[in-house]
């Protein structure tokens, strides 16, 4: 049996070994762009089984219906699963009153929906990690540093915090820039955790995570490397989204499928068995970057 961690809510699911090797595919940020992901779905298969990267909503002109999308299609068993992403964060921060909503975020519409506390209630229960015998995938990554054991570990803290009842005060404080993880139970520990699963791209010449440069690894500034390219503790092969300017990377060790659907690039699935590739080439919504 294969494992598939995070798949459920509330348990650690089992799911063949050889259904998960040949129906399973992995989808790119869609960032509230309907319109492409319908378009994607419409390519892969009846039987395809679906894991998303994270940030299903923001940005994109409708994140109400692509979040009430994605929840129907797990919820149907089309889906896998999702992993969250830093976008899909912001909203629960935004939802738990310890955020506020920006001037270029669409997900305002969700916070005003009848459904509104399904929804979150929904989003919070999704997890971070989701691991298969072959695969790991998360939204940005797993920093270099940590072992597979550590990032189970950290990944399900995390989970639990947000599926608690007091999902609300553990969100307090979740913006900050902290890369390492500190002791139990801190503001900072959180912050550290969700930061190297959702949030990292590179590291910089001291071996700290950077989290603001977001342009292709080709143009980084010196001394800095994306976090796959350095000695890592995994040798798992990792499925992450995130960084967009970095494209479709597929390789042995990892395998990246943001594409930029919300700049006018593709939404991206990718057949996890054999490598095969879909695109759905989509409409401009936000410029390059924003």
């Amino acid at each position: 049996m294969a494992r598939l961690r995070g798949a459920d809510p509330a348990a650690r699911t089992s799911f063949p070994t050889l259904r998960m090797q040949e129906n399973l595919y992995a989808i790119g940020d869609i960032q509230g762009c309907l319109e492409s992901l319908e378009g994607l779905l419409e390519q892969l298969p009846a039987d395809a089984r679906i894991i998303f990267a994270g940030d299903i909503v923001n940005r994109g002109p409708q994140s109400l219906a692509t979040l009430r999308l994605v929840r129907e299609l797990t919820r149907s068993g089309r889906a896998a699963g999702t992993v969250l992403g830093n976008h899909d964060l912001h909203l629960l921060a935004v939802a738990a009153g310890s955020g506020r909503i920006h001037r270029k975020d669409t997900i305002r519409e969700i916070l005003e929906a009848p459904d509104c506390d399904e929804l979150i209630d929904w989003l919070r229960s999704q997890p971070l990690l989701i691991e298969t015998e072959s695969t790991i995938f998360v939204h940005a990554g797993i920093p270099p540093e940590w072992t597979l054991e550590q990032a189970r570990a950290y990944a399900a803290e995390a989970e639990a915090g947000l599926r608690s009842p007091n999902w609300r005060a553990y969100l307090q404080d979740m913006y900050g820039n902290e890369d390492k993880v500190g002791r139990p139970r801190s503001a900072a520990r959180m912050r550290s955790i969700l930061n190297g699963l959702t949030r990292m791209r590179f590291v910089d010449a001291e071996g700290r995570l950077d989290f603001n440069p977001k342009m292709n690894p080709i143009d980084a500034p010196a001394g800095f490397k994306p976090w796959f390219d350095c000695p890592r503790r995994i040798h798992k092969r990792i499925c992450f989204g995130h960084w967009s300017t970095l494209g479709l990377l597929v390789r042995p060790d990892v395998v990246a499928v943001d594409t930029g659907c919300l700049w006018g690039g593709s939404l991206t699935a990718i057949r996890l068995s054999d490598g095969r590739i879909y695109t759905e080439q989509c409409p401009q919504w936000a410029p390059p970057g924003c």
